[in-house]
């Protein structure tokens, strides 16, 4: 005889294994709908790559044409090529100019500083000697003039005039 606990068990046991069939079940469908969602947007991922690499191509095959006027009448085309021999000839005039212009610059440059190291060798006999300076002061306060001066003291004219301009 069966026991009416056994049935009991029985049919909790076989509905427990139905709802773990039916779990197992949602489970696998829940896969199969996130694989193919999966699918189609790497699908579409694809295309999308595809599409923009042919748009990249047909871009790098197109090329404009290497003259601006292409299209143009014959004698704008003309024009435009003289004007183009006109801009290069003027653009190696101005460079040729930029040059000669830079060379001389440097070559005052050079006058410049070797000026300025003769100045700074040649320090003149008044500059050194103040009592020179001094009795020079003098003469000028009497009223003579550098000429008269330079004869007096016996030195030369540009360094009495260079050292009445100091005082």
């Amino acid at each position: 005889m069966i026991s009416p606990n056994l049935i009991a068990d029985a049919s909790e046991g076989s509905t427990m294994q139905a709802a773990q069939f039916l779990m197992v079940g949602g489970f696998v469908m829940l896969a199969w709908v996130l694989a193919r969602r999966k699918i189609r947007a790497g699908k579409k991922v694809h295309q999308d790559t595809k599409r923009a690499n042919r748009k990249i191509k047909l871009m790098r095959e197109h090329k404009e044409p290497s003259v601006p006027l292409n299209g143009a009448p014959v004698e704008t085309q003309r024009w435009q090529a003289a004007m183009f021999d006109l801009q290069r000839e003027l653009k190696a005039e101005l460079d040729t100019r930029i040059i000669v212009v830079q060379t001389l610059l440097n070559q005052v440059d050079e006058k410049i500083n070797h000026l300025n190291s003769l100045q700074s060798e040649l320090e003149p006999a008044t500059a050194t000697d103040p009592s020179i300076r001094i009795r020079i002061h003098e003469l000028v306060q009497r009223g003579l003039n550098a000429r008269e001066i330079a004869v007096k003291i016996g030195i030369p004219l540009d360094d009495v005039e260079l050292a009445i301009a100091k005082l």
